[in-house]
């Protein structure tokens, strides 16, 4: 009876585990003000705040897919960033100086299983001259 118990308890436990989402992780340059995110695609949702020479760009990406490696998951990150930038700028008419990968900022949170659950970015972009 103490077995069946046990296994009952650990059932309800993974069950509970496999359910919970994970919140995503604060943006590494996090400013007092709370903005509403825009969605840029199911998994992407992103902020922008216009700057005197660009505009700051902060982004929360979720990854769909299994991605275990950290290197590969910043790589992602950063792309998806810098594609939301160009979208931006071609909505303004303004061509941007494109960031360096060292210029956007990630940080990166894995799931309990050990793959990339979520990263959080944040860019300077300026306007090009």
């Amino acid at each position: 009876m103490k077995i069946r118990l046990a296994l009952a308890a650990t059932a309800c436990l993974l069950a509970a585990a496999c359910s919970t989402t994970t919140p995503p992780p604060p943006p590494p340059a996090a400013t007092n003000i709370t903005r509403q995110m825009s969605t840029w695609d199911m998994s992407t949702e992103y902020t922008v705040e216009y700057v005197a020479d660009g505009f700051m760009l902060t982004m929360n990406y979720r990854y769909p897919d299994f991605v275990l490696r950290r290197s590969t998951a910043e790589t992602r990150c950063r792309s998806v960033a810098t594609s939301i930038a160009d979208s931006l700028a071609e909505r303004r008419q303004r061509p941007i100086a494109v960031p360096a990968a060292q210029q956007i900022q990630t940080v990166t949170q894995r799931k309990w299983t050990g793959a990339m659950a979520t990263c959080a970015a944040v860019a300077h972009v300026t306007w090009r001259q």
